[in-house]
């Protein structure tokens, strides 16, 4: 069986990347109903912002709720370490997914090895997923605990390694430096590129923007129009964190001041509101970020029919 399969018991090997504002309990009861891990991302199913901590735990205890209502199959909830984590969102997040029954963290950011160890005497499965993916980092991260680590290359949309390194080359390293299962993440938009990531050493695929192009996402119309409308040679990328990330975006306003700002010499551009940007469909509100091979996706899909295509070269 594979071991991702086995570890997160599912059926299929992918799992739905954690995207903030555009992720629902109905996309990620869809990715798990379909045999995949949907992963619910930070203000998943919120409608509305909100601030304190208190106020931002019960909003994803409803979001647990319903998609506990949606679907019997496991999903995960997006959770950051400590270092990433001043204020105690995460810490709360961690203490609501035990208290609700949710086993499964993908801890993003940086690798804390203490952090995961607690973690996993909670009961925790741990899907690692460094910032900068790095051998020494997925070395830490089993160490700690992490069941399995995410090889995230600079194809990928979201907020972006700062580090070039793609895909294959990222998976290809990690899976020769660890025995626990890897995830290829970055460009993962057809069953071409899942292969690929196969044939490097990937054990499944950890998927964003194939997911954003589903019918079940509840990115706004006009952003999902966007992407797909994007010329592959027009994405902007520019550098963000003081260095530590970047962004791919499609060409608007944020972009296109981030990419000056940093010529200007200005590595902490803002990226705006995804709350505005990404789900109300302001394209001018913030970054519209997704994958340098975004322009390989043809037509909006199902979760269903999507999982079903990543998955396929796993089966074999």
């Amino acid at each position: 069986m594979n071991r991702v399969c086995e570890i997160l018991g599912i059926t299929k090997p992918v799992i739905q990347a954690p995207m903030a504002w555009i992720t629902s309990p109905e996309l990620v009861a869809a990715v798990s109903n379909a045999g995949g891990l949907g992963v619910l991302g930070t203000s998943a199913g919120s409608t509305e912002m909100v601030k304190t901590i208190e106020e931002t735990v019960e909003e994803m205890r409803k979001a647990i709720h319903k998609t506990q209502e949606l679907t019997e199959k496991p999903f995960g909830i997006n959770v950051f370490p400590s270092d990433m984590d001043p204020y105690g969102f995460s810490k709360a997040m961690i203490a609501l997914a035990k208290e609700e029954g949710v086993n499964v963290l993908v801890a993003a950011g940086s690798i804390a090895p203490d952090e995961y160890s607690q973690w996993k005497k909670d009961g925790f499965i741990i899907i690692a997923r460094e910032q900068n993916p790095s051998v020494h980092g997925a070395i830490e991260a089993e160490k700690g605990g992490a069941d399995i680590i995410v090889a995230t290359g600079c194809d990928e949309g979201g907020c972006m390694p700062s580090l070039t390194t793609g895909t294959t080359a990222a998976t290809a390293l990690l899976s020769e430096y660890v025995s626990i299962p890897v995830l290829a993440a970055g460009g993962i938009v057809n069953e071409k590129m899942a292969r690929a990531a196969k044939v490097v050493g990937a054990e499944g695929v950890f998927v964003g923007t194939r997911f954003i192009l589903s019918k079940e996402c509840r990115a706004a119309d006009i952003v999902k129009k966007d992407i797909m409308d994007t010329h592959p040679d027009d994405f902007l990328v520019y550098t963000q964190q003081d260095g530590f990330a970047r962004w791919r975006t499609t060409p608007h306003k944020y972009g296109k001041e981030g990419v000056e700002a940093n010529k200007r010499g200005d590595m902490n551009p803002p990226q705006g509101s995804f709350f505005h940007g990404m789900y109300k469909g302001d394209l001018d509100a913030g970054v519209n970020t997704v994958s340098n091979l975004s322009s390989l996706i043809k037509s909006i899909d199902s979760c269903k029919d999507i999982v079903n295509e990543l998955a396929a070269p796993f089966a074999e």
